[in-house]
């Protein structure tokens, strides 16, 4: 079969994205994994069609002789059905469905046959998965297993697509230009997607005698766009690329520093409730996200909202001077639901409640507590230092400039 695209993957296990059909990432942890560990892990492909249902296993070089043309022609079929189906079917069903269903499990691992059974509890995938079948997915009833993959990569192309908006901005120059505008905004991030990275430029047609791209990665599967080993040389010219900016930076810092400008905790702690959102909407604003505040009342638990690459995050401000519960997580919960955002966040001078932690981590809100208020204190006074520098030698380093948040 002729592939039209290069397979990039990402690892469910650790996030991390790579051309290789085992994450090379955790091939390298020393550490021994558990057996849900390893029943669980797999590789995303941002394209649907290289899942290994529908690559050929070789049975032998005689069953190989005698039935693989056939197997393959029937695989084939069956792949042209499914990505027919699914790319009817993405938008609007699989996209909605995956936003609506973040913080939950995507892997239910269900067992139980499509269909209603006698005193049965039904997931929301169990439900989709239904909705899809009386559509005319049919497929799913045979491999009701790909409907968590088909969910999976839907997510990753989601991802990607955020992706490609921001990195779009650091296609100028050189390749080792580029790489250190983008490291310099996403700062260790590069870790996790210099494959994603290498991939958008390939498909941008970028960077190709650098990087040495293989001619067969588009038409033969198996055969990664660039083997590991250029990869992981790559990363350690960005890791030096990362240091580099890092020194930069604190050179720069020392040369303007300005304690008078700089806001500190202290400061923080001595902000009323509103004064503390509205320092909150500039942190996220020099961040480089869009930020609009809700009314004083009514406001169904959200204070903010922030929204970068079409991102949608609701923001519940607590300035306190005790520790934060239950109530606020629930509330920025609420929120979420209600405005239909895609993240929820609460943000606090102070800590959480274990509980508050725990309720917050199986609901997917995320929390922001008083050490990490103050690396976003630390970045948003970094920036206070590069706009002094700029104003005053009306230069502009990309290595210098901090966009971290994310």
């Amino acid at each position: 079969m002729e592939w039209e695209r290069v397979v990039i993957y990402q690892c469910s296990a650790c996030n991390r994205t790579s051309f290789e059909t085992k994450c090379p990432w955790c091939a390298s942890v020393s550490v021994q994994e558990n057996s849900q560990q390893i029943s669980t892990k797999q590789q995303i492909p941002l394209d649907p069609s290289f899942y290994p249902e529908f690559q050929y296993q070789s049975k032998g070089f005689l069953k190989d002789l005698l039935g693989k043309k056939k197997e393959k022609s029937q695989l084939n079929d069956k792949l042209r059905n499914v990505l027919k189906k699914y790319s009817e079917f993405k938008t609007p069903y699989f996209e909605n469905f995956f936003y609506t269903v973040r913080g939950e499990e995507i892997l239910a691992n269900d067992t139980a046959a499509p269909g209603p059974r006698q005193d049965g509890s039904y997931s929301n995938r169990e439900l989709f998965r239904e909705v899809l079948i009386r559509k005319g997915f049919t497929e799913l009833k045979e491999l009701p297993q790909l409907l968590d993959k088909l969910l999976l990569t839907t997510g990753f192309n989601a991802a990607y697509l955020g992706f490609s908006s921001e990195i779009s901005r650091h296609t100028g120059g050189t390749l080792e230009e580029i790489l250190r505008s983008w490291i310099g905004e996403v700062g260790t991030r590069f870790r996790d997607d210099l494959s994603l990275c290498f991939y958008f430029l390939w498909c941008s047609n970028i960077g190709r005698v650098e990087l040495g791209y293989s001619d067969q990665a588009s038409s033969t599967f198996g055969i990664p766009l660039l083997p590991w080993s250029v990869v992981a040389a790559w990363l350690q010219t960005c890791e030096k690329i990362h240091f580099d900016i890092l020194v930069r930076r604190l050179e720069t810092k020392l040369e303007h520093f300005d304690p008078s400008r700089f806001v500190t905790m202290y400061h923080v702690d001595a902000m009323n409730g509103y004064d503390f959102e509205k320092f909150l909407a500039e942190v996220f604003q020099t961040a480089g996200y869009d930020v609009e505040g809700t009314k004083l009342s009514g406001d169904q638990g959200a204070d903010l909202f922030a929204t970068r690459f079409g991102k949608k995050i609701v923001i519940q401000a607590k300035n306190y001077s005790g520790n934060v519960g239950n109530t606020a997580v629930q509330e920025a919960l609420s929120a979420k639901s209600f405005y239909a955002c895609d993240e929820a966040m609460v943000v606090t001078n102070s800590y959480f409640t274990k509980s508050a932690i725990e309720l917050a981590k199986a609901t997917s809100v995320r929390l922001i507590d008083r050490p990490d208020l103050q690396k976003y204190l630390d970045e948003h006074n970094q920036r206070i230092i590069e706009q002094f520098r700029q104003e005053n030698a009306g230069i502009s380093d990309p290595s210098t400039t901090v966009h971290t948040m994310s």
